[in-house]
């Protein structure tokens, strides 16, 4: 049973609460009624306005409902609108992104006209995103070009801005909403592949009509055969099947950075931008470049013990090992060994270090007893490698597949009418007036 009740005594004031259980869940609300005399306790305790929650990093607190995704740690099974990773192996983008932001998979013909309207989209971003980009020096990081081109975008559509005209239009107007969030999606690909063409000093492709998304967003980065000019097809497919296994995972930083920023009413190049941010974090997306970073430093399989000595003694840390979500293996790390498989023609040391590290930790007691596995970044920035993608970019080529996630978080929560996010803090300075520093003594 996952519903019922929650009987509370407060030793304070002898006082006995039912709290009702709903899916295994109470309301923090709820808790409000749980009241004390606030006589002798800290002013800053403010014990008369209710009991309150004290959780930081918000680790046991479910903060909306949702559809989306559903990550069964006691499986360890990852399923999309009530389908598993196995079920959408051979889905392609169009077809992933159709079921999460509209909660069924696509026809064919549901699927191509999805396929021609971001085609469409990516066609229509102007030049001076471009420009935008292009301005900033070639040796300037991949997130501040992206922040750069997302403002760029947002600054020549205003009326995709709420606070400029009417404030509820994405609540109203569903398919207002739909179009921008499109827009979006093939906005960000344009603006990666002018950010990886402009870094590499290659020559900007533009999208064609006739493209899939992925097979456009390789044209536009320069990820192309020399002679052919064309993506290949095995990259191509190894991207997409990552994708699949990376398009959403619940209110992951990134997802929830965006409905933050959603709750005010914002647009969805806005959260993206707020997303963006949140990702490039070393404890987010960004602990792929880390991981990248520190399997460098060791330098060989065979300084892999003192490594391991270090990370027991807590002086390394091992990025892309141990996940909240999963207490065993994560589901995502076979499916991802078997991507790499197609990319074994790749020379990429790295992995032999990545793989040493993993057969060492497999036998040691310090990681079984903490339930530290490898989870979808420990490999996962490999499958990057492997296509092509330079290690600094690799955040930004995450965000590549997890965009479907966040823009399906963003229409949930807006249609939803989601509530504002305004949490409370526990406050720990003086509560009381302080002297005057300008009085005169």
């Amino acid at each position: 049973m996952s519903s019922g009740t929650l009987f509370i005594r407060d030793s304070r004031t002898d006082t006995n609460y039912e709290i009702p259980i709903q899916r295994n869940s109470i309301r923090a609300t709820d808790l409000q009624r749980i009241k004390s005399n606030p006589m002798g306790s800290d002013r800053a305790d403010q014990v008369s306005c209710g009991l309150r929650v004290h959780d930081p990093g918000l680790q046991n607190t479910a903060v909306t409902n949702s559809a989306i995704s559903f990550s069964d740690h006691e499986r360890g099974q990852l399923l999309y609108r009530g389908y598993t990773l196995e079920q959408l192996w051979g889905a392609d983008f169009e077809e992933m992104f159709y079921l999460l932001l509209w909660a069924k998979y696509p026809t064919h013909i549901q699927r191509e006209k999805l396929r021609q309207r971001l085609a469409q989209y990516m066609q229509e971003v102007p030049e001076i995103v471009h420009q935008s980009i292009m301005n900033l020096p070639r040796t300037t990081g991949p997130l501040p070009l992206i922040l750069a081109g997302l403002s760029a975008y947002l600054a020549i559509l205003p009326d995709v801005i709420p606070a400029n005209g009417k404030a509820t239009i994405y609540q109203t107007d569903i398919a207002r909403a739909d179009q921008v969030i499109l827009q979006t999606v093939a906005a960000y690909a344009v603006i990666f592949g002018v950010i990886r063409s402009h870094r590499l000093g290659n020559t900007w492709r533009a999208p064609s009509l006739d493209k899939s998304y992925y097979e456009n967003l390789f044209t536009m980065a320069g990820l192309v055969d020399q002679a052919s000019k064309t993506p290949d097809p095995v990259r191509v497919s190894c991207f997409r099947r990552f994708g699949n296994l990376n398009a959403e995972h619940g209110m992951a930083l990134s997802v929830f950075t965006a409905l933050v920023t959603a709750s005010s009413l914002t647009d969805p190049v806005s959260c993206l931008i707020a997303a963006v941010a949140a990702a490039h974090g070393p404890l987010h997306f960004g602990a792929t470049e880390s991981a990248q970073r520190t399997l460098a430093a060791i330098g060989d399989p065979k300084n892999v013990p003192a490594f391991m000595d270090n990370v027991r003694a807590g002086k390394e840390k091992l990025f892309g090992f141990g996940h909240r979500t999963y207490k065993a293996m994560d589901p995502r790390v076979d499916p991802i060994r078997s991507i790499l498989s197609d990319l074994r023609d790749v020379n990429q040391p790295l992995l032999n270090i990545a793989e040493a590290i993993e057969e060492a930790a497999e036998h040691d007691e310090y990681f079984h007893k903490r339930g530290l596995f490898p989870n979808a970044d420990f490999y996962g920035n490999f499958v990057f490698t492997g296509i092509g993608f330079e290690p600094d970019i690799i955040p930004a080529a995450m965000l590549v597949h997890r965009i479907m996630g966040i823009m399906a978080h963003w229409r949930e929560y807006t249609v939803n009418r989601g509530k504002l996010f305004r949490p409370t803090h526990l406050y720990t300075g003086c509560a009381e007036p302080m002297m005057n520093p300008m009085a005169k003594i």
